[in-house]
């Protein structure tokens, strides 16, 4: 039965919905695999046929792990990340960080974390989060793959960018 008082009430349930929806649009949590990272100066990674990227050189190489930011109406200020890698190396450690960067130059960086041990299971690294309040700087995460290890690499499995 069709009662005029209630449709009020169910309008104001479904306005506190697209608002509460609205506040929420400017947050994203991206997954990429490790094959999305880039090393950098020349160095390389392998991409492995799973998606994963390892480092099979004598050298330490350092990824760039991009993060796409949204720009507009809901625009991301804040970036953090979890990234999965595994370290393989009995001298070194995977180390990632979160990164902001402006086309002017000016970085703003997170904490390292780093793995510990060196294992061929997998270790999550949860980077602590960042601010920049520029809209023209991207995000991404860094990180820094050892060298080979008694022939066994270490790997970025997977990330996760998160924005608010």
């Amino acid at each position: 039965m069709f009662s005029p008082t209630r449709r009020p009430l169910k309008g104001l349930v479904i306005l506190t919905g697209i608002l509460a929806a609205g506040a929420t649009l400017a947050d994203s949590t991206q997954n990429a695999p490790g094959a999305a990272c880039v090393a950098t100066n020349g160095a390389s990674l392998t991409v492995r046929d799973d998606g994963e990227a390892e480092n099979r050189t004598a050298s330490l190489v350092t990824a760039i792990c991009p993060a796409e930011r949204p720009i507009g109406t809901g625009t991301t200020t804040t970036l953090s990340g979890r990234v999965f890698v595994v370290d393989q190396s009995t001298t070194s450690e995977v180390c990632c960080r979160a990164v902001s960067k402006n086309p002017l130059g000016a970085k703003v960086t997170g904490a390292w974390q780093c793995s510990t041990g060196s294992s061929a299971n997998y270790q999550a690294l949860d980077l602590a989060s960042l601010s920049d309040t520029y809209t023209f700087s991207s995000f991404y995460l860094e990180c820094q793959v050892p060298a080979l290890s008694g022939g066994n690499a270490s790997r970025i499995q997977m990330y996760r960018a998160t924005q608010q």
